[in-house]
């Protein structure tokens, strides 16, 4: 590392976004990164995205550090996408579900992820479009799109994981179902749905054994579609949930794909969630960027 960009969201890691990125400054100097020059960035609603860019190129950065949870990793991907096969990015994990840290083997404390970049080892991995937005972790629509859009920031803050859960019950017990199409490249579906997920890694919510066939380099998306919620069969078939084996469950339909287009059949708007943030409505057309980020990871994790 060089010239390296730290980018902060004030609103990331529990409002210490700032903070962080000093401190990890601090951190790097400490641990040998001397002659490293450092640029701290703020990004988010308010700034502008474009001037950021443009300053990472002037000043020759070659290596980005992302401190947030996936929703600042995916709006930095974003902003960063044309530059991204220039670079490295490092993760200083500080959302609510740090999917990505996760699946990647980043530790969730300060210093053991901060050893992680300075350690200098990589991995390339996945991300997506959805129409002209990324992904990098998880989509969804319905149940669980509609249950995250209720929460608040601080809400996910204050009550993290219990404040999902609580919602989705209340939701469930509504029934509420979606008539959708989706194709693939290699088959279709079409039916009505209360839950649809599509994840790029094993992770979902933080649960990093959701799906243990897949990767987050495999260039694939992993596509879930429960028709109908029953909590009791859900219970049933808790052992297979836990072993990552969500697949097998009857009833589910599972498809794998590098290309996915879905649209609505009945109600004229169908949100999605995207990595824990509202995104765009149906119909959607996803396509994987394979291998398109380059990410320090832990040395087992490469």
């Amino acid at each position: 590392m060089e010239n390296v960009m730290i980018l902060f969201n004030k609103t990331s890691g529990k409002d210490k976004g700032k903070e962080l990125a000093e401190q990890f400054v601090d951190y790097a100097k400490n641990h040998g990164q001397t002659d490293t020059h450092f640029l701290l960035e703020q990004v988010g609603p308010d700034c502008d995205s474009q001037k950021t860019v443009k300053k990472a190129k002037t000043e020759n950065i070659d290596t980005l550090i992302f401190i947030g949870g996936d929703g600042t990793i995916n709006h930095n991907v974003e902003d960063f996408q044309k530059e991204l096969p220039h670079l490295n990015v490092g993760l200083l994990p500080g959302g609510t579900v740090n999917n990505m840290a996760r699946v990647l083997g980043i530790p969730l404390k300060f210093e053991a992820a901060a050893d992680v970049i300075l350690g200098g080892v990589t991995r390339k991995i996945d991300y997506g479009m959805i129409n002209q937005k990324v992904i990098v972790s998880t989509m969804t629509i319905g149940i669980l799109a509609d249950t995250a859009a209720r929460i608040s920031q601080k809400e996910k803050q204050k009550y993290g994981k219990l404040i999902f859960i609580k919602n989705f019950f209340k939701l469930l017990a509504k029934k509420k179902r979606y008539r959708l199409e989706i194709k693939t490249e290699k088959e279709q579906w079409q039916g009505k749905t209360q839950l649809v997920t599509v994840t790029m890694t094993n992770s979902v919510g933080g649960y990093t054994n959701f799906d243990n066939s897949a990767s987050p380099d495999d260039g694939l998306f992993h596509l879930t579609i429960l028709p109908k919620l029953n909590f009791f069969k859900l219970a049933f078939y808790l052992p297979k949930i836990i072993l990552g084996k969500i697949y097998e469950l009857p009833g589910i339909k599972y498809m794998t794909a590098a290309e996915i287009t879905i649209k609505s059949l009945s109600e004229k708007k169908v949100g999605t969630r995207v990595d824990g943030d509202p995104s765009e409505d149906l119909p959607i057309q996803m396509n994987v960027i394979k291998h398109g980020l380059t990410v320090f990871v832990p040395e087992e994790q490469a």
